[in-house]
């Protein structure tokens, strides 16, 4: 499985999830913006200065669901503290993002495996240890995952609530 796989089954699909565990996520799309966030300046995403942004708009607006559980660790790194800053703006634009803080629970320590379950098929990010996409693996047990998912969303809160509670110095205005 490639790339352009997982971006066909993604975009035939009307659910997808994404869990994501990791400290840092080192994708050449953010590198501007999270040099620009490492500098202290807070970018907005809008549909009016982000492709992605316009389609999540779009799609979800259509009915398709975008949600995800991140998982955080203590103390934040500068690249959780620019997704949660990040994740409120495409929050107003139709995604549902949770978040789970890994102390808070047993039942997430053992949680390391990023994936992506769009409607009924479930597909591993594998990652370097410094947060390289490395490639995606297209699973067989579908249901691994999807208990998985249910645990993550078990012990998890709405980001906003999130933010407001233990981050609120990363709370943005809405636009």
């Amino acid at each position: 499985m490639d790339l352009d796989d997982l971006m066909r089954i993604a975009d035939r699909a009307t659910d997808h999830f994404r869990l994501e565990t990791l400290t840092q996520y080192l994708v050449p799309e953010e590198e501007e913006d999270f040099a620009a966030w490492k500098r202290g300046e807070r970018r907005r995403t809008t549909p009016e200065n982000n492709a992605w942004a316009a389609e999540l708009r779009e799609v979800t607006a259509a009915g398709a669901r975008w949600w995800r559980v991140r998982i955080l660790d203590y103390p934040l790194t500068d690249y959780s503290a620019f997704e949660l800053f990040g994740y409120q703006d495409y929050d107003a634009l139709g995604q549902e993002t949770f978040v789970a803080d890994r102390a808070w629970h047993a039942d997430l320590t053992d949680l390391h495996e990023d994936f992506w379950i769009f409607d009924s098929t479930a597909i591993r990010m594998v990652y370097d240890e410094e947060g390289h996409f490395l490639y995606p693996v297209q699973c067989d047990d579908i249901q691994q995952y999807l208990d998985i998912r249910d645990r993550a969303l078990q012990h998890a809160i709405r980001a906003a609530d999130y933010i407001r509670k233990y981050e609120p110095d990363l709370l943005v205005e809405p636009l």
